[in-house]
């Protein structure tokens, strides 16, 4: 049966639950909640019944312990999460504004993610069918960048789809000038590619947002997705660019938003058996707008549930609540 290996980190978001009175201090009450964006698309995935499982490295500490169990409570594999007894689990403090939308700090300074062995993609991993998923945080640092481009092509070897979350996060880059060259790398060898518009701005620089899209499909990939918060998602595929309209939702926290459309959307994939580069090539061939309009309308679905909830993991979707 096909399955989903999502790798990156795997770490701890500290989030605002409230304010509360100590004396003449009002206290931001912060809980520990597990996170990172590649763990959030397992668990995405895990919720919606498929087999998914998480490459990554975490700390031999009470914190990689914690994730290591929450992990495992969600439905997740983590037969290939590593404890390294070197290295700290990361940490990110997330804050909130008034509309919900994030911001992040992040300790992650020689932490446990950063040390994953490239040579682990070799115990194993790719075996039988299905799709593996990066986020761009692997991206930071020149080892971790030349591990995942390792992972890509084990996993393109095997005949394994492959699925990027482009997903920056500026703050943990020491060297933004190398952000453009890495993701492109990494494009290169990816099928299905998903940012945000002003991601895809940033990538572009004085091209259109139009004309970049359409550029990345010619690097190898056969789709681009591209949302823009509550405005429509575009999909660029070769032959033709369609629109899905997103549903109107009070939002409580975005934290989730993100993975969860990228969960639900990979697990459209599967519903419709786009587990390897011929049926997807196939798909992509036919012009069929029922499936990419049903694939959209569940990703779209997926993510506007998880904005609705609070924290990342508890407001993940079930596929009763896209539906």
């Amino acid at each position: 049966m096909a399955h989903v290996i999502t790798f990156g980190e795997l770490l701890v978001d500290w989030i605002p639950l409230e304010n509360r009175q100590f004396g003449e201090l009002s206290i931001p009450v912060k809980g520990q909640f597990p996170g990172g964006a590649p763990a959030n698309v397992a668990v995405a995935l895990a919720k919606l019944g498929v087999d998914a499982r998480f490459v990554g490295a975490v700390g031999q500490d009470d914190a990689g312990e914690f994730l290591r169990q929450s992990l495992a409570q969600m439905g997740v594999n983590t037969q290939h999460l590593c404890r390294d007894p070197k290295h700290a689990t990361p940490m990110a403090f997330v804050s909130l504004d008034g509309s919900g939308e994030r911001s992040f700090t992040f300790a992650r300074e020689n932490t446990a993610d950063l040390h994953f062995d490239p040579d682990y993609f070799d115990q194993g991993i790719f075996e039988g069918e299905g799709i593996f998923h990066i986020c761009s945080n692997t991206l930071t640092h020149e080892t971790l960048f030349d591990t995942t481009l390792r992972g890509l092509q084990q996993a393109q070897q095997a005949g394994f789809l492959t699925s990027f979350d482009v997903n920056l996060r500026l703050p943990l880059w020491r060297d933004p000038s190398r952000i453009r060259s890495r993701v492109l790398d990494c494009i290169c060898y990816c099928d299905m590619v998903k940012l945000s518009l002003e991601e895809l701005a940033f990538l572009a620089g004085d091209e259109t947002s139009d004309a970049f899209a359409q550029y990345l499909l010619t690097l190898g990939p056969s789709l681009v997705l591209v949302t823009d918060g509550p405005n429509p998602v575009q999909l660029y595929l070769p032959q033709c660019q369609l629109s899905q309209a997103t549903p109107e939702v009070k939002v409580v926290d975005t934290t989730g938003g993100g993975d969860a459309f990228i969960g639900a959307w990979l697990y459209a994939m599967l519903a419709n058996n786009l587990v390897n580069k011929a049926t997807l090539h196939d798909a992509v061939a036919s012009n069929s707008d029922s499936i990419w309009s049903l694939a959209m309308n569940t990703a779209v679905m997926g993510g506007a549930f998880a904005v609705t909830h609070q924290g990342a993991w508890s407001a993940l979707p079930s596929l009763n609540d896209i539906q």
